[in-house]
């Protein structure tokens, strides 16, 4: 089968595309023919090893996979050839951990395309534990840019954030990927969102999307914006991408016993709050998410199925120009997400 693989840890330029053996079904597995799938930021942390260096070599990355069941298993009930499906983009590696009530919770999950082989290749094997049917009725390579951040966005912004009616949500980088599913999201369950930009292409997506307010963050800071925004108060909750240096204005921009939800290390690993006396006076709460349950997911699908949810598709490419794909997530230079197709 054809693939696009990392030979090494680095930039772009780790990638090569050629012929590797295609997966053997093995019990209780499923071969899926892969029609479309989706570039996420995380692919290149795992690119850069960032993720773990002990990843073995050469390395098919990509969590968001669409296609359909070429083969399965005798032992596989759920599914026939020919089913169209969609690979759950996280899962635990370790089976053990498959009965855990919140398998994101679990020591060994992780996006998929991290410690198995993914979706970058015109052939992947999974679990039918972690594959559902694709019933949404969308083109592949739209779905394909959807699971990772969906089910991100349903446990940062529905779960944790408890978006709802009423509530003032900042959420960081509205045309990223994640930024982009992040704001829909919002709006679905009914909140009102100021999201942060860095360009006017990126504006005007924020907006079609459903963004309230829209500030860019190199001309303004996000925080006194926030306040401006609010008549004062601050906002509700921050749906954090970026940690790093804007932790110090995610709690300005916050409310007094507001949540700053963070899942994303753009702006750097490490933060610091700069007064700790101030965080626990205002009764701030700062929590951590990683991506979210096979039910927070099919909760999203719902969403995408009644029309409330959209795909933001920036551009499909083929599998062999993956090196262009991950520059331009390097770069900055994508408003949506990316995918890839194997079969072009």
């Amino acid at each position: 089968m054809k693939a696009a693989y990392m030979t090494r840890f680095g930039g772009p330029e780790v990638f090569a595309v050629g012929d590797l053996a295609t997966p053997q079904v093995r019990p209780g597995h499923v071969l899926v023919r892969v029609e479309a799938a989706g570039l996420n930021y995380y692919d290149t942390l795992v690119r850069r090893g960032a993720v773990s260096q002990a990843i073995p070599l050469p390395h098919v990355p990509g969590s968001d996979i669409v296609g359909r069941v070429e083969t399965a298993a005798d032992d596989v009930e759920r599914f026939r050839p020919g089913d169209a499906v969609i690979v759950a983009p996280g899962f635990p590696v370790d089976e053990a951990d498959w009965q855990a009530e919140k398998e994101n919770f679990a020591p060994s999950y992780y996006p998929g395309g991290t410690f198995n082989h993914g979706g970058y290749a015109q052939y992947m094997l999974i679990h039918q534990r972690w594959l559902l049917k694709n019933d949404t009725g969308l083109p592949a390579e739209e779905l394909a840019t959807i699971p990772l951040v969906l089910v991100t966005a349903m446990h940062t912004v529905g779960t944790l954030g408890q978006a709802g009616p009423g509530m003032r949500m900042l959420v960081h980088a509205g045309a990223s990927g994640s930024g982009s599913m992040a704001i829909q999201v919002a709006k679905a369950l009914g909140a009102s969102v100021m999201t942060t930009v860095s360009t006017p292409r990126k504006a005007d997506l924020a907006r079609r999307l459903g963004a309230d307010e829209v500030v860019f963050y190199r001309e303004r800071n996000f925080a006194d914006a926030a306040k401006e925004w609010t008549g004062g108060d601050g906002v509700d909750v921050v749906i954090d991408n970026l940690g790093g240096s804007a932790m110090r204005d995610n709690v300005r921009a916050t409310r007094w016993g507001g949540r700053i939800v963070n899942y994303g290390l753009v702006a750097g690993l490490e933060t610091t709050l700069p007064n700790i006396y101030e965080f626990f006076r205002g009764q701030y709460q700062l929590i951590g998410s990683f991506m979210g349950t096979l039910g927070e997911l099919e909760r999203g699908l719902r969403l995408v199925k009644a029309g409330k949810v959209k795909p933001v598709l920036d551009e499909a490419l083929p599998l062999n120009r993956v090196r262009e794909a991950h520059a331009r997530v390097d770069n900055h230079q994508v408003a949506g997400n990316l995918a890839l197709l194997p079969w072009t």
